[in-house]
């Protein structure tokens, strides 16, 4: 069987998670930089229902072992390269444009767009602790609204520039960023996969279980089908199964929901030879159309 067209997401298996940070106070010598995943989002003008994409930003700094171990930081995003206003548009050749907006957080009002003034910028920390680099991660939306005027069918794009600033509002460093709105036949993973994290004593009575949820978003009326490449697999000594809530269904032009269950069946010894192990393995979703 030929499959024309088709994308990829990584699932990771996760039996032990944890983590620590440590706190100190700002300091501005630290050298930083700022990027923004690209965003490609598939869109159809006729459903009424808005398209919500998660986007991330990454902060990622270091310092000098004399420098404190905090690092205060906004960013700022504009307008994009072709905007009405206030309003970012993508577009495919002038006129043909599609209005969208990136949000910090919902609800998606003027209080909570990600622009350039102080109050509209993602802020955060960089906490270091004993390290000399560090990153921080933030979430955004970005937001095209439902039901616009139809225009001729194609990739339309926009390239927004993002400025990170320290605490007194000096300039950093700057990136752009690409938006493309598709509405051409295609799917997105508009929300991707978490972790399945699987808890297991040796020998235990009974199966452990886990899941995760993601959606996709294909064009209306599109049939597509999803994949596993492995739904079975061995980790630390230990079998374990996993299956999708679907395999097939037709777009819709919102996002859809599915969910990855996971078991590892009861009576396994492992092979862990300590007090706790930890291990992980990831999984490909595929999805065709």
């Amino acid at each position: 069987m030929k499959i024309s067209n088709c994308f990829r997401a990584l699932l990771s298996l996760i039996f032990v998670t944890g983590g620590m940070v440590s706190s100190g106070t700002t300091f501005a010598a630290v050298s930083c930089s700022v990027s923004v995943t690209p965003m490609s989002v598939v869109y159809d003008p006729t459903v009424a229902t808005e398209n919500i994409t998660t986007g991330t930003v990454t902060i990622s700094c270091t310092r000098a072992i004399t420098d404190a171990n905090t690092f205060a930081y906004t960013v700022a995003a504009n307008n994009g390269v072709q905007p009405n206003g206030s309003t970012n548009r993508v577009q495919l050749v002038a006129p043909n444009r599609y209005n969208y907006e990136l949000y910090r957080l919902s609800p998606y009002n003027t209080t909570n767009r990600w622009q350039t003034s102080v109050a509209n910028r993602i802020s955060g920390t960089i906490n270091f602790g004993a390290a000399l680099a560090a990153s921080n991660t933030a979430p955004f939306d970005l937001r095209v609204p439902g039901s616009q005027t139809v225009v001729p069918a194609g990739s339309y794009t926009d390239t927004v520039t993002v400025t990170l600033r320290n605490s007194v509002g000096t300039t950093i460093n700057t990136n752009a960023f690409g938006v493309t709105v598709i509405t051409t036949n295609s799917c997105q993973l508009s929300t991707p996969p978490g972790n399945i994290n699987f808890v297991y004593s040796s020998f235990q009575v009974a199966a452990s279980t886990a899941n995760t949820t993601f959606r996709a978003r294909c064009t209306s009326g599109l049939p597509y089908t999803l994949a596993l490449d492995a739904t079975s697999g061995t980790l630390l000594g230990l079998n374990y199964s996993i299956s999708l809530s679907s395999t097939s269904t037709t777009g819709t032009g919102i996002a859809q929901l599915f969910t990855i269950s996971g078991t590892i069946a009861a009576g396994q010894a492992g092979t862990c030879a300590t007090a706790t192990c930890n291990g992980n393995q990831s999984r490909t979703i595929t999805v065709t159309y």
